[in-house]
């Protein structure tokens, strides 16, 4: 069923409501759809164009009024991609959860999903917290080289309260996280040293996960409330790359009684004597594109929401609806990127995966997008040998900014073995996305294999300190089970090999 068959459908539609909730492409009644590109974001939304220009520059301007938190100073580069439906019930379609938005990263960069009237920032009504929280990750990551999760969450939490102002052009931040004090005013907190553990406690209940979120939101306000000199040294400290735990304990060197002085905090009758931070807004223009967008991608963007979003269904479920989407996608664009994209990386199938990726290059040998893609099934398929690398060369070539490029690219010289010649591609990933995880990982293999232990081991406690509440559970396996493999062999002498490379440990000597 084609957008142009689809009338007494979307009469039926109309007729029950459907249609006016949901985000259905023009031709089957629903709203247009526009792009709108500034400086840090692209929103794809079916909010009319005017609306969607305001979306734009209200992230804009939430994105600095989070950079405040640092000083101002800090600008770090990049977008980030944002999908804005015009109402909640509009995403209700893909997740059948309510829910405001949700975060994820794509292999492109971190991926931002809101609903409702969640471009009205400025509104002193409008609720703004999904947005802030998820943006404060993607900063955070940026501002400091290592940060342990409790920091990290807490720090996102903080900032989630975010109020600005923009007729007093002004900020203010750190204003009471009212769910999370009632909580811990109700059923306690976790201790410091509880929140260092967090990332080794494995899968908690809602219950547990919930009581740590609400602990690291109390400590970083409290912290910042009380001892702010002590909590910007450590920031400051974690921005060098210092370890963690020392960097804290060196920041709050003499501090006394901690834990005491944080019930005093929670349990002073009424809400906690708390400050808030007032900082200047600086209202930066922002030079917008708006372009309409195609029926093509409109259906790209429906598939990739049923693939991404969060909800109970499982994925055979959804792979209806995404296969539905895509045949929309491709019959009204032949050979649509967007669309093949999501249909390789839907596809279980190795080799089917393969062929698919084999025609998009074919079909747009100038995309670096296909050469990825080719690179990526030609390794899903066991292919290790010189096409996947010159796929993956050439898709560097094509996309010189591509975390995902230049990280793959890495990669695969680090399974071939071939060290010297990924260190490039490696350090530019680095350069690119200094707090990823899955970069910072690849960076250790190489460090490793060029014989570098000790730097290979920081690096990978890197990765596990930048390890958050997004990153899925299989890198964050791989992160800790090499983490604790470099413990072992970088901790201890290790023979070398010929090309003064560290020889395996033993099996008994691994973890």
């Amino acid at each position: 069923m084609t957008c142009r068959m689809v009338l007494l459908a979307w009469m039926l539609a109309l007729l029950s409501g459907c249609a006016g909730m949901r985000a259905l492409c023009p031709r089957e009644g629903g709203r247009p759809w526009v792009e709108v590109r500034s400086p840090h974001f692209t929103v794809r939304t079916n909010l009319d164009a005017t609306t969607a220009e305001e979306a734009a520059q209200e992230l804009e301007m939430l994105r600095q009024g989070l950079l405040q938190a640092w000083g101002g100073s800090f600008d770090p580069p990049g977008t980030v991609d944002i999908i804005l439906l015009h109402n909640r019930s509009a995403l209700e379609e893909f997740t059948n959860i309510r829910i405001e938005g949700f975060s994820t990263s794509t292999e492109d960069g971190p991926l931002l999903v809101l609903a409702g009237h969640a471009y009205a920032l400025s509104e002193a009504t409008a609720d703004i917290t999904t947005q802030a929280h998820e943006l404060t990750h993607y900063l955070s990551e940026r501002a400091l080289v290592r940060q342990p999760r409790w920091l990290s969450e807490g720090l996102a939490s903080y900032l989630e309260t975010i109020a600005l102002r923009p007729e007093r052009r002004e900020v203010i931040l750190g204003r009471l996280h009212d769910a999370f004090y009632n909580h811990v005013w109700r059923h306690g907190w976790r201790t410091l040293d509880e929140l260092w553990e967090w990332d080794r406690k494995g899968m908690l209940s809602t219950a547990e996960s919930r009581q740590y979120y609400a602990s690291s939101w109390l400590w970083v306000h409290f912290f910042i409330s009380r001892h702010g000199a002590r909590f910007e040294d450590f920031q400051k400290r974690l921005m060098r790359g210092e370890e963690p735990r020392h960097a804290f304990d060196s920041a709050f060197h003499g501090a006394k009684d901690l834990a005491g002085e944080l019930h005093g905090y929670v349990r002073r009758p009424g809400h906690m004597n708390y400050r808030t931070t007032t900082a200047p807004l600086a209202l930066v223009p922002s030079p917008l594109q708006t372009r309409p967008m195609r029926t093509a991608e409109v259906h790209a963007v429906r598939a990739q929401l049923f693939l991404m979003s969060p909800g109970a269904a499982p994925l055979e479920e959804r792979l209806p609806y995404i296969e539905r989407e895509m045949e929309e996608a491709t019959r009204e664009e032949p050979g649509n990127v967007d669309a093949m994209l999501l249909r390789i990386r839907s596809t279980e199938d190795p080799f089917r995966r393969l062929a698919l990726a084999r025609e998009l290059v074919d079909r747009h040998p100038d995309s670096g997008h296909a050469w990825d893609a080719l690179a990526q099934a030609l390794d899903a398929a066991g292919n290790t040998s010189e096409e996947q690398e010159a796929a993956r060369v050439r898709a560097v070539e094509l996309l010189p900014d591509s975390v995902s490029a230049q990280n793959g690219l890495a990669g695969f010289y680090a399974r071939t073995a071939q060290p010297e010649k990924g260190l490039a591609a490696a350090q530019r990933a680095l350069a690119l996305a200094p707090g990823n995880s899955a970069v910072l990982d690849t960076w250790s293999t190489i460090l490793f294999q060029l014989g570098r232990c000790p730097e290979a081991l920081d690096a990978q406690e890197l990765a596990a300190d930048m390890l958050h509440e997004g990153t899925p559970q299989r890198l964050r396996r791989t992160v800790h089970d090499t983490l604790a493999r470099y413990q072992a062999v970088c901790g201890a002498e290790v023979p070398l090999d010929g090309a003064g490379r560290p020889t395996a440990a033993p099996a008994s000597q691994l973890p």
